[in-house]
């Protein structure tokens, strides 16, 4: 197989949706670890109080 036709399958409906679901994926990567430390802060000040 030669590196242009898998380029041209990959620029296709196929690649969009591969690179949708990248996308999606980094971005639902970011959420997790703010909301992680938003958790850790929460908590954080917390345990200063008490």
């Amino acid at each position: 197989m030669e590196l242009s036709s898998l380029f041209s399958s990959l620029g296709g409906p196929l690649g969009d949706e591969i690179l949708v679901w990248a996308v999606a994926a980094v971005a639902g990567c970011i959420c997790l670890v703010a909301v992680v430390n938003v958790l850790d802060m929460f908590m954080d000040n917390s345990n200063e109080m008490g």
